[in-house]
């Protein structure tokens, strides 16, 4: 059921993924990050914003915090697992899998050499305080206006 809550929040994070995906760049090897980051980062924004912040609005601006800490976590994960899966899928492709688990299980692999490559404090920090103020904006229109 659409409300203000969940529009609110898929338009703010998907901003906030395109802004994330902007400021991602020196975190890829030799600062080329993949041709799709930017739009995969602004459809899973939306995707987390209208399914993980959009329901939990209405609920007072203590809770918008946790809220915003899930949505940036969601948002992590699926893009570190979007990521990760094409990076599998050009390896699987290049035959350096011996079979379907161990591609799998290579992708859950890739998914944590990412993480660790993403580990900044400003990048974090931004993250963490970014995904937050979305939840306090989508908070502010679930409140008024549903």
């Amino acid at each position: 059921m659409p409300t203000a809550g969940r529009l609110a929040g898929a338009v703010i994070f998907a901003l906030f993924g395109w802004y994330i995906a902007g400021i991602s760049t020196p975190f890829f090897p030799e600062e080329r990050p993949p041709q799709y980051i930017i739009p995969m980062c602004f459809f899973v924004g939306i995707f987390v914003g209208w399914k993980v912040c959009g329901p939990r609005t209405g609920q007072g601006y203590y809770n918008a915090i946790s809220n915003g800490l899930t949505t940036t976590a969601a948002f992590s994960f699926c893009v570190l697992g979007i990521i990760a899966f094409n990076a599998m899928i050009v390896s699987a492709l290049r035959n350096r899998y011996d079979g379907p688990m161990e591609a799998i299980v290579g992708m859950f692999e890739l998914m944590l050499e990412q993480g660790f490559a993403f580990f900044d404090i400003p990048f974090l920090t931004t993250l963490i305080g970014g995904g937050i103020l979305c939840a306090m904006i989508a908070e502010f229109f679930g409140k008024n206006y549903s």
